[in-house]
């Protein structure tokens, strides 16, 4: 009889992993948005710190004078990089999903 693995373990587990969340629930036949319930139910102690928030000035593309600027996001120990093209109402619905 195989032992099941406790959902909490599941979300530690990933963490450590260096996966995707996408890949390692595929790794573990696990459901992509039960695991992000997960996920938000087990936050790390950090994560109960209030957060500040940081008024943000978004200028047209055109606006921008060097082809290759890019906007860095910074959320504990994981950056993203992303080009200054995207569009930013894609880059508001970003950040609404990572709050």
């Amino acid at each position: 009889m195989k032992v099941q693995t406790p959902w909490w373990q599941h979300v530690d587990n990933w963490r450590v992993s260096g996966l995707t969340q996408a890949e390692y629930c595929r790794q573990h036949g696990l459901h992509n948005k039960t695991f992000s319930t997960w996920t938000r139910r087990r936050r790390p102690a950090d994560c109960n710190i209030p957060l500040d928030i940081i008024p943000v000035h978004v200028c047209p593309a055109e606006a921008v004078s060097e082809a290759n600027t890019v906007i860095t996001l910074r959320l504990q120990a994981a950056v993203l990089e992303l080009s200054t093209a995207v569009s930013p109402r894609w880059l508001a619905e970003l950040l609404q999903c990572l709050a």
